[in-house]
């Protein structure tokens, strides 16, 4: 009989089911998108219930479609957008509220008079964060204030938290496990990262009850087992969806780095076993624990990457199909001069402007659609250089090589782009699925089909390399112009929130 590992993959956008073979290869994917609720600017929210029926039913059609049973998953491996806050009745089972999304940029103000009280520092000494709407710690705090059914939940002792993978996790063991991993944790603003514990203190200054909070364990663990798919499967892999592609891209080494381009754009750095404060407005974050083995990285958060394809493509209409994209890059004519903002839901790293809003620069008559999508793709090569050299400025070394995943992955003019504007070597792997390929490997591990991160190395793969066609002399006035355009719009009252 066949063995498979089956990874959940839940993103801000859409949740994806990938069936995996032993030698970790794909064997099918199924997908399905999912409602974003807008309700205010600055406010994005999910469907907690819809996202864990879509979780459900996916896998039961993967299943059905490669016509095999539960007994031929050995693990089940779950990683899933960070940050994003569910609040819910543990005796019901249903949410207390709309999940309220990473992007989600509501507590804005909390945030401000929190950075006037000088708690900063504290902060960012306890959990490597900066303090953000960002992280789950403010949208916590937001629901219990501002909900009465999570204030009427809480006072009856029935209320839980967690993000999604820990939400997921829940439903699936049927209220059994309630168990968040330490990548995850390491991104509510409310864990001790090197002592790995829920901060009496930051629990405090939120206002946050301890007994919301789910437990914390590895990655790679026994977090339970589920019997809604037939007979019982293990569920034993986890981890945020940034740690787990730099797992897929097998970036175990100090230095090692990747960079998603998903719905938004997280360039992570290995910088070893050492909780290290970033000094150029990064945050530090828990990369893994692995077989008792934490490791460390420094990461620049895109707030809007691929989300701002999905908006040209579903609010502007400019083309039916993302993967039109590549297409239109090579079509638009090089003498417009266009600079795109794209900061829908604010700037993150390194300028941490959430009430920002975006912008174009410099239209005119002769302006159209393929300018303005080669501008959006060159915008996101623009950001992640603000990261990198920040990034090289923390580490006190120069980054090389940066593996690629992620859906604006397979455009390839925007890879060659990245390159160019980086001046670093862009590699993207045979598997851009790293996300998923990540916590397969992880339930791999626990379930004993992999030892450790060292063969997770021999199994890594390269597809292509993107090198340097253009000299840093060349684009330094684009650098320039779009650095001028992003102070600018930092500037303008008008277009903030």
């Amino acid at each position: 009989m066949k063995k498979f590992i089956l990874s959940i993959d839940q993103g801000t956008t859409s949740t994806k089911v990938v069936l995996y073979s032993l030698k970790f290869k794909i064997i099918d994917i199924v997908q399905k998108e999912f409602k974003q609720y807008f309700p205010r600017d600055g406010w994005v929210e999910h469907d907690a219930l819809e996202i864990w029926l879509d979780v459900k039913n996916l896998v039961k059609k993967i299943l059905k479609k490669n016509r095999i049973k539960s007994s031929n998953i050995i693990s089940i491996g779950i990683t899933n957008q960070r940050e994003t806050t569910v609040l819910w009745n543990k005796k019901t089972g249903k949410p207390v509220n709309k999940a309220i999304v990473w992007q989600d940029r509501r507590t804005s103000d909390f945030c401000k008079k929190l950075k006037v009280t000088k708690k900063e520092y504290k902060i960012k000494k306890i959990t490597g964060l900066v303090i953000d709407p960002y992280f789950s710690a403010t949208k916590i705090k937001w629901i219990i204030e501002n909900n009465i059914l999570a204030k009427k939940t809480l006072k009856n002792g029935n209320l839980l938290f967690g993000t999604i993978d820990t939400w997921l996790l829940w439903n699936l063991t049927e209220k059994k496990s309630h168990l968040t991993d330490i990548t995850n944790a390491s991104r509510t603003m409310l864990f001790d990262s090197k002592n790995e514990k829920w901060s009496i203190d930051l629990l405090a200054l939120f206002k946050i009850p301890k007994n919301l909070l789910p437990k914390v364990v590895e990655n790679s663990y026994n977090f339970g087992s589920t019997k809604l798919f037939g007979e019982s499967i293990n569920i034993g892999g986890m981890a945020g969806d940034q740690q787990s592609a730099t797992i897929g891209q097998s970036c175990f080494n100090k230095g090692q780095s990747k960079s998603t381009y998903g719905t938004g754009c997280f360039l992570l750095m290995n910088i070893g076993n050492t909780f290290r404060i970033s000094s150029n407005k990064l945050l530090t974050t828990v990369a893994y624990k692995i077989n008792n083995k934490k490791m460390f990285c420094y990461e620049g958060s895109i707030f809007v990457a691929g989300s701002a394809i999905q908006w040209l493509r579903d609010k502007l209409l400019f083309f039916k199909d993302s993967g039109e994209t590549n297409k239109l890059y090579s079509k638009a004519n090089k003498g417009e001069n266009i600079l795109v903002i794209p900061s829908l839901t604010g700037l993150g790293a390194p300028h941490w402007q959430p009430n920002v809003r975006g912008a174009f620069f410099g239209l005119t008559r002769n302006t159209s659609i393929p300018e303005i999508v080669k501008a959006t793709l060159d915008s996101i090569s623009f950001q992640t250089l603000d990261l990198i050299e920040s990034m090289e400025k923390d580490a006190k070394t120069k980054i090389k090589e940066i593996r690629v995943d992620g859906g604006m992955a397979n455009n390839t003019n925007f890879l060659q782009a990245l390159s160019n504007v980086s001046q670093v070597n862009i590699i993207k792997p045979v598997n851009i699925e790293t996300t998923s390929l990540g916590v397969a490997y992880l339930a791999a591990i626990q379930a004993g089909l992999l030892k450790d991160t060292k063969q997770i190395e021999k199994l890594w793969k390269v597809n292509t390399i993107f090198k340097p066609k253009i000299s840093k002399n060349i684009i330094k006035k684009n650098i320039n112009n779009w650095r001028n355009a992003v102070k600018l719009l930092i500037n303008l009252d008008f277009l903030k929130n």
